[in-house]
């Protein structure tokens, strides 16, 4: 966390140097004392972090740090003879069974596609001895009145395993067949199995297709151009603190119905007894949005990147209630609201503030959501965003306009550009009256 009016010493928080932008953030002024000093928190990898930041320049992967414990448990409530073992393993198998599909889609791709491939493999392996078996065993020598011998059964000339191998795949794949009578002399058994085994490959190969399809299409890989300000800001507008981050896109083409929503994560201390406080771990409260306004429905235009503002007034929980307030250790704090205050408060607590950004993209129609993560030590106390839009001039110096030839979808000369480049700078800023990321 940057304390409140602390001079800038890291390049990322500078916006003279371009090339130093995404570096590693300053150590928190406000350390946390529940950590040692040489853990990596300190560090600056922020493994405690409930929504991890680990992709690119330090945006969010979207993988939460919980792990869930006794599921199997919760399922099964059998006699004390059956073990836990027992009844994790029929927990486990009862929840890919009963929802089999979203447990293999859910896969990593790799292990989905070696899945299918042996999956495959095995249906062919099992017809093909079924076939080998029916051929075998039911295979009788029968001599006609002038000598000649022929099969009285079926007459699938099968001879031996690597026969059996290549009519079976050729049955799943519908190549066609290679044997003398394909009729099977007008046999039913042969018919059924064939009939029965292509039911099964058209099956297989459509949850196949399926299963495929939403592993290279899912939304999550399109939600990786949507990226979040590596700081989120605290600037007071009318002796009001407000939290403010940035969001954009980084695709021309854009998202349509965006919305908005931020959670506050944090721990909550309650004095039971003189000396004695009672804690609730990871506590999950909504974060009342100013911009973009909640009673419209949070709607945002992503075609510009846009700042996000939360108003840090006695409702907002990231802000001490009026009276005292108590830390881990049992000490009383007055809950005046100073920036110095709220500070400790947010370190006390482990704020963790959710960032959840939801659309359609407008080509697939699928549904995305983008998450990120802000830790009370990425807040920066009396800063605000740089400009990163600024309108467009021509080469020439002449004011920017349409070009008359509309038969070309993009323009050539556009109205504003927007420079990732300064996309994560911060800027100090004093207390204010007017905030132009903060409607009024």
């Amino acid at each position: 966390m940057i304390a409140p009016n602390e001079e800038l010493s890291d390049p990322l928080l500078s916006s003279d140097s371009a090339e130093h932008r995404f570096q590693e953030p300053p150590p928190p002024a406000y350390e946390d004392t529940t950590l040692p000093a040489s853990s990596p928190e300190q560090a600056g990898s922020f493994p405690s972090r409930l929504l991890d930041r680990n992709a690119d320049f330090h945006q969010s992967r979207g993988h939460w740090g919980v792990r869930r414990l006794s599921q199997a448990g919760t399922r099964l409530r059998r006699t004390s003879q059956v073990t836990r073992a027992t009844r994790g393993v029929k927990g486990i198998l009862r929840s890919l069974w009963g929802d089999w599909f979203h447990a293999l889609a859910y896969r990593p791709t790799l292990q989905l596609m070696a899945i299918i491939f042996f999956s495959y493999a095995f249906v062919v392996f099992m017809f093909a001895y079924v076939y080998l078996g029916v051929s075998t065993l039911g295979a009788k020598i029968t001599v006609n009145p002038d000598g000649s011998t022929r099969d009285s059964f079926c007459g699938m000339d099968i001879n031996n395993h690597m026969e059996a191998l290549y009519f079976s795949l050729s049955t799943m794949t519908t190549i066609g067949y290679g044997v003398s009578d394909y009729y099977f002399g007008d046999c039913w058994t042969p018919l059924l199995l064939v009939l029965f085994q292509s039911c099964c490959a058209i099956t297989f190969q459509s949850i196949a297709i399926g299963l495929l399809f939403q592993r290279i299409s899912r939304g999550q890989k399109r939600s990786k151009t949507i990226i979040f300000s590596d700081k989120a800001v605290v600037r007071k507008v009318k002796g009001v603190p407000h939290f403010m981050c940035r969001i954009g896109e980084l695709r021309r083409q854009h998202l349509i119905e965006v919305t908005v929503r931020c959670y506050c994560l944090k721990h909550e201390r309650y004095l039971r007894n003189p000396g004695q406080v009672e804690t609730a771990h990871f506590l999950t409260r909504h974060l009342k949005l100013h911009y973009p306004d909640e009673s419209l429905g949070s709607h945002l235009l992503m075609s510009l990147p846009q700042v996000i503002v939360h108003r840090m007034d006695a409702t907002s929980p990231l802000v001490p209630k009026a009276g005292v307030w108590y830390d881990k250790n049992g000490r009383a704090h007055n809950g005046v609201s100073t920036d110095e205050m709220m500070a400790e408060y947010m370190s006390d607590r482990e704020v963790e503030i959710i960032v959840l950004v939801e659309g359609t993209d407008e080509l697939t129609g699928q549904a995305l959501q983008a998450r990120h993560s802000y830790r009370w030590n990425d807040l920066a106390w009396g800063y605000t965003f740089g400009p990163c839009v600024q309108p467009w001039a021509s080469e020439e110096g002449q004011e920017p306009h349409w070009l008359e030839d509309r038969r070309c979808e993009r323009r050539e000369n556009p109205i504003c550009s927007v420079d990732f480049g300064c996309f994560h700078d911060i800027v100090p800023a004093e207390d204010t009256e007017e905030c132009p990321f903060v409607p009024f």
